[in-house]
């Protein structure tokens, strides 16, 4: 089992924390109608890409609690819907090419759906109708929106924190018979 070093779990504090501070005081300038990108969710996906569903889930439920305190709503509905959407997509992600730009937009985009979905479902409970408004309205942008301004927020902090994600080869990238000594 692998131990995790002091740098990589305050990373990962680091990254939430400063997603909950943008949260709070940016994006609410970034709002395109009711559309508007959560850094706080985009963390957690791109946590449970990294680190896998155990990680994801505790941030998850950590930043979800500190979120409804913070900024109101159902006290537990936010923990809850992070905790499962970071467990849900670690585990999805297990069996994919991670390191691709275009495999971490679609997890986030499909974070941010079926984040969306659990929400508004426990938000209308029995009311189709609303839900798949709702849906249509906010979620599609919002997923979008969040895929892309999280991308962004991803590469600010790898590069802030100068982390380098490296790729290990199993095979060299030239040939043995044509490599030069």
């Amino acid at each position: 089992m692998r131990r995790d070093s002091f740098s990589e779990v305050l990373f990962e504090v680091l990254y939430l924390v400063f997603a909950f501070l943008l949260q709070g005081s940016i994006v609410g300038y970034l709002a395109i109608g009711p559309v508007r990108p959560d850094l706080i969710l985009g963390s957690v996906a791109y946590i449970a890409l990294r680190r896998g569903p155990f990680h994801a889930t505790i941030a998850g439920f950590l930043v979800g609690l500190f979120q409804d305190l913070s900024f109101g709503g159902g006290l537990g509905l936010n923990s809850f819907c992070k905790s499962v959407i970071g467990f849900a997509a670690g585990r999805a992600s297990s069996g994919l090419y991670k390191e691709r730009y275009w495999t971490q937009v679609v997890v986030l985009a499909c974070s941010v759906m079926f984040h969306d979905i659990i929400y508004f479902a426990v938000l209308y409970p029995g009311d189709i109708k609303d839900l798949a408004l709702s849906v249509l309205r906010v979620s599609i942008g919002s997923a979008v929106y969040t895929a892309l301004v999280c991308s962004g927020y991803d590469y600010l902090m790898q590069r802030i924190f100068s982390r380098r994600e490296t790729v290990a080869r199993e095979t060299p990238l030239v040939p043995p018979e044509q490599q030069v000594f």
